[in-house]
């Protein structure tokens, strides 16, 4: 599956910055090279600007890759397209923000979601979303439509041919909180439940009268996107705010919210019980 324009501009800034952190080169000396200032030698590195594959291949040779295959597949990353057209059509609705972390999930191997107050987009059927949409967009500045086809096709992520394998921790409020009615609910917890049968996706509940020990106050959501090349893979996590989203790939960042996540998959009920208590409450909606 060909990696998405945003994907391989990250990847191409982390091969870039880690030849010139090995190779003890100074951003400033990077900006002369390229003709650029600092500012923008900071945003190559972190996969906000891209690099024209002569430039890339002149950086390496500086930075003392002589390697033909690595410099060959660094230099590829570099001709990514343009993204021009991909967020035409229903994907406009989706916020700038947003819009990296649409395709970090869609190259993604591994999902790991923590949600606290709704059934997470990907598990949603199509009349919970609507119902939960129609609570925050009531002007015809939004299309509601545009929205679900958009999440709709974000879910193709679970059933392609080689879907990702996806992991949830849901906090019983997401069972419980109403949106559309009981006809509504009573389905999307159907929806889950048959969702939870599937080889590749895993849903836990945390109840309310759970002892738990890694509990956060809000979502959070974990990625693990294959690498383009022999490297290690790129995992990151990805936590959104009323403003704005943070994209965190530290080591440290993500070694903190991997010991949440196992706090929490270890404080909720197991896979079977989970899948029980789904079907408790789905009945309670019947």
């Amino acid at each position: 599956m060909p990696l998405t324009p945003t994907v391989r501009l990250k990847f191409l800034s982390i091969y870039m910055r880690e030849a010139r952190l090995r190779a003890g080169v100074e951003p400033r000396e990077v900006a002369k090279l390229l003709g650029r200032d600092t500012t923008r030698v900071t945003k190559m590195e972190k996969g906000r600007e891209g690099l024209t594959p002569g430039d890339a291949k002149m950086l390496l040779d500086r930075y003392d890759v002589h390697t033909d295959e690595q410099k060959s597949e660094i230099v590829d990353l570099a001709r990514t397209r343009s993204q021009r057209g991909r967020w035409s059509g229903h994907r406009s609705i989706v916020p700038l923000q947003q819009r990296p972390y649409y395709d970090f999930e869609v190259d993604s191997d591994l999902i790991q979601h923590y949600g606290i107050e709704m059934v997470p987009g990907l598990l949603q059927t199509e009349d919970y979303m609507r119902a939960a949409l129609a609570r925050h967009f009531r002007t015809e500045s939004f299309s509601v439509d545009d929205i679900v086809a958009t999440r709709l096709e974000r879910q193709e992520v679970l059933f392609r041919q080689r879907p990702a394998e996806a992991a949830f921790v849901l906090s019983e409020s997401c069972l419980r909180r109403m949106f559309g009615g009981n006809l509504i609910m009573h389905a999307q917890l159907g929806h889950l439940e048959q969702l939870s049968r599937r080889r590749n996706v895993r849903i836990q509940v945390l109840p309310f009268d759970s002892a738990v020990s890694g509990g956060t106050p809000f979502s959070f959501t974990m990625l693990r996107v294959p690498a383009p090349t022999s490297a290690p893979p790129l995992n990151m996590v990805y936590v959104e705010n009323l403003h704005d989203a943070d994209y965190l790939d530290g080591d440290v960042e993500v070694a903190d919210y991997s010991t949440a996540w196992s706090r929490l998959t270890a404080d909720a009920l197991g896979l079977e019980q989970s899948r029980r208590f789904i079907h408790g409450v789905a009945q309670q909606y019947a």
